[in-house]
């Protein structure tokens, strides 16, 4: 009977370390010889001023996971190899590049877009074939509703919804004005903003005037003209892209810049301030997600983050990063950080992986993922004031000062609102 228990023992010992053994070099045999990233952004069209920023924010992390080895899957580090395609600012383009991605490029992980539209077009192809999904856009807020957020799409830029809110909250709470004109664009990214701002003053018992662009519109001087009739305090400019830079330009140059108390550009870029004459940002309140040159603000380990990343990016592109090249950066690493947690290339495995561990550190405070897939960061955004020509160090890139934070779990809208109890 000894014998027979000495035996049964040593059988069940040596049945356990061959099954470790086994299941080891299962996940080394399993483990890829590359992680493939599809990078697309709006390299041309009416994004180009942004979609090349995000590619080089977005190079950037991929070269320095690859500087350490590359990704750790099953305890071995597995290199990665990126594929560039340009949705030239175009839905239907960028769901024929989006299908040669998974298609022929074979890749793991989609990384991109620049344009609202163009995400949410995206992500009901991944609803039709699972993958791992970052758009690092401001995407729509129709994209988060419960029946229509992909269970593999993480976007980590949020919502316009938020950008409307939050400024119009500012402009209210802390700058103490009420009579403002909000003038937006006929597509989503500035009706979004609309919904959030007017669901900000209504809160606060304002009625505020709501002036619309149609799509394609360049000159925007009658609009202006007439905006400045109402003599408002504040004029809210919610335009993207080479419409931002238009519309701006032209605030300044019909004079309503003067004729107003505070000119508002609700999402400022690099790519848009640069883009305008410092005369016409000189003293022009903004929201951004990020800025390249954190100096004076309260926070110094964001400080210190932001100016670690701004000087490793000048470095490798001789120009300072863009909110939407920090951005891009955030979200391959959270599109790493999920192959990581997993274990594993399956588009399932990672949400799973990234939602039962949400927290994560940013440029931007530490940021934790909703139920939705957006994150709520410890500073939504960041209220800055363009800088003059006189005020600037660096004509080009010396654009703007941060002089606050929009703080709080109200920059995100209601969980409620989106189909969720």
């Amino acid at each position: 009977m000894k014998k027979q228990k000495s035996f049964l023992l040593w059988f069940f010992l040596a049945s356990f370390v061959i099954s470790m053994f086994l299941l080891n070099n299962s996940a080394y045999a399993a483990a890829p010889d590359k992680i493939r990233i599809g990078l697309m952004f709006g390299l041309t069209g009416a994004a180009s001023p942004i979609g090349p920023v995000q590619l080089d924010g977005a190079k950037l992390a991929i070269k320095e996971i690859n500087a350490k080895g590359g990704v750790n899957i099953g305890g071995k580090k597995i290199p990665i190899e990126f594929y560039v395609k340009d949705d030239e600012s175009k839905p239907d383009v960028a769901i024929r590049r989006f299908r040669e991605l998974i298609d022929e490029n074979k890749v793991n992980v989609v990384v991109g877009q620049t344009f609202a539209p163009i995400s949410a077009a995206l992500n009901k192809e991944v609803k039709k074939t699972p993958i791992a999904y970052f758009p690092v856009n401001v995407v729509a807020i129709g994209m988060f509703d419960k029946n229509e957020m992909a269970e593999t799409t993480f976007a980590i830029h949020g919502c316009a919804y938020s950008i409307g809110y939050a400024g119009a909250a500012y402009i209210v709470d802390k700058l103490g004005y009420k009579k403002v004109v909000f003038f937006g664009p006929a597509y989503a990214f500035g009706r979004d903003q609309w919904a959030g701002a007017k669901a900000a003053f209504e809160k606060r018992g304002i009625n505020v005037d709501y002036v619309e662009s149609p799509v394609g519109t360049s000159d925007y001087t009658s609009y202006l003209l007439k905006i400045g009739e109402k003599k408002p305090d504040v004029v809210m400019l919610a335009h993207w892209g080479v419409d931002a830079i238009n519309v701006l330009k032209q605030a300044y140059e019909t004079g309503l810049k003067k004729k107003v108390k505070v000119l508002w550009f609700d999402w400022m870029t690099n790519a848009f301030g640069s883009g305008v004459p410092p005369e016409a940002l000189e003293g022009v309140y903004s929201l951004m997600s990020w800025y390249y040159d954190m100096k004076g603000f309260h926070d110094t380990a964001i400080v210190k983050a932001s100016d670690a990343f701004a000087k490793k990016f000048q470095q490798e592109y001789k120009y300072p990063p863009d909110p939407y090249s920090a951005m891009a950066y955030e979200g391959v690493m959270e599109a790493i950080r999920g192959i990581e947690l997993a274990n594993s290339l399956d588009a399932k495995a990672i949400a799973k992986a990234l939602m039962a561990n949400p927290q994560f550190d940013s440029m931007k405070g530490k940021g934790v993922w909703r139920v939705d897939h957006q994150p709520l960061f410890k500073y939504g955004a960041y209220v800055v004031i363009g800088k003059g020509p006189k005020e600037r160090k660096d004509k080009k890139w010396d654009l703007v000062k941060i002089i606050d934070a929009y703080t709080g779990e109200d920059y995100l809208p209601p969980l409620s609102s989106l189909g969720y109890k």
